[in-house]
């Protein structure tokens, strides 16, 4: 089962049938292309430290790729354009590594498609993670040049995080992000057991010289003592709220190509047994023959991992729950 932001929906296991699994991919074959020695990498979680950052020129070397991986470089470099103009601006640097036009625009298709698709999906996952796991805060982190470099905040701020994760219950999902003037940011949708916070949130109104106007936000003391400039905005428990902050997460994530950053046990799924005195309502009713989705009354119960029953779904049981991807 999983949480849609609004309702828990339940999902029937398949008892026959096979959904074949995933296909092996056909290795692509090797090609060799122009690059820069010193040309910077996207930004992967934990290996940020790799990133080559000592001023040095560039120098053109050849360099052994695939058309895959060139083609998720333009892509990346493309974001914001549309369907059309993206695949025209990737055309543009990727038509000598095919044989015809016919074969370049067949592939750049089918790689665009699954893109799409994929985006798609980490979007759903995204949403589905912080209505499971009541991620409630969307919060910012940024550093100031007076405290630490960028990658002494990269690797601080993670294993803050993660010190918070397993000593105070918190949660978070969140990815790296370049800001308009290029500096590095970490995004989160996070949530803090209550009595778990460090530091104090405070109000504060500034001018903000990017949006040239003033702003108003939250600001942990803590984060704010030992980085420099943070937000901690609350995310209401609705829908279209989970969706709206997923949707940014994903954007940081293709806009950077980086990794999603989680805390530990943060999953997708409950994988439990459902009274069928639990279910309200096929998702889709007039599907009734197909359907495998069920949307399930509020107050359901739940499983544990030996089978005993533990009453009443709430958040709290999380940690006794069999949690599945």
């Amino acid at each position: 089962m999983y949480n849609d932001g609004g309702a828990f929906i339940g999902i029937r296991t398949k008892t026959n049938g096979s959904s074949g699994g995933r296909k092996t991919a056909v290795p692509e074959e090797l090609i060799v292309v122009e690059g820069n020695e010193n040309a910077g990498c996207p930004i992967h979680g934990e290996s940020y430290e790799n990133m080559p950052n000592d001023g040095s020129e560039a120098k053109p070397v050849r360099r052994v790729t695939t058309r895959a991986e060139e083609f998720r470089k333009y892509y990346l470099e493309s974001m914001g354009m549309k369907w059309l103009p993206r695949r025209e601006h990737i055309a543009s640097k990727m038509y000598k590594y095919f044989g015809s036009e016919g074969e370049m625009y067949s592939y750049l298709n089918r790689k665009m498609r699954n893109a799409y698709r994929a985006a798609s999906a980490r979007r759903t996952r995204c949403k589905r993670r912080a209505a499971l796991h009541g991620l409630d805060l969307f919060c910012t982190f940024t550093y100031d040049d007076k405290k630490m470099t960028e990658e002494t905040f990269a690797k601080k701020l993670l294993n803050t995080l993660r010190h918070f994760a397993s000593r105070k219950g918190w949660k978070y999902m969140g990815a790296w992000e370049r800001g308009e003037t290029g500096r590095l940011h970490f995004h989160a949708l996070m949530r803090i057991p209550e009595g778990a916070m460090s530091g104090e949130l405070e109000h504060r109104r500034e001018y903000d010289p990017v949006r040239k106007r003033m702003v108003e936000f939250d600001i942990n003391t803590f984060f704010e003592k030992a980085f420099g400039r943070n937000t901690f905005e609350k995310v209401d428990g609705v829908a279209l709220r989970y969706a709206t902050a997923a949707s940014y997460i994903v954007k940081y994530l293709e806009k950077s190509g980086s990794r999603l950053v989680c805390s530990r046990g943060l999953k997708t799924f409950i994988e439990t047994r459902i009274a069928d005195s639990d279910i309200l309502t096929p998702l889709h009713p007039d599907e009734v023959c197909n359907d495998r989705k069920y949307i399930l009354f509020d107050d359901f119960r739940v499983w544990g991992k030996g089978g005993r029953c533990l009453g009443t779904f709430n958040i709290s049981l999380l940690p006794q729950l069999k949690l599945v991807n």
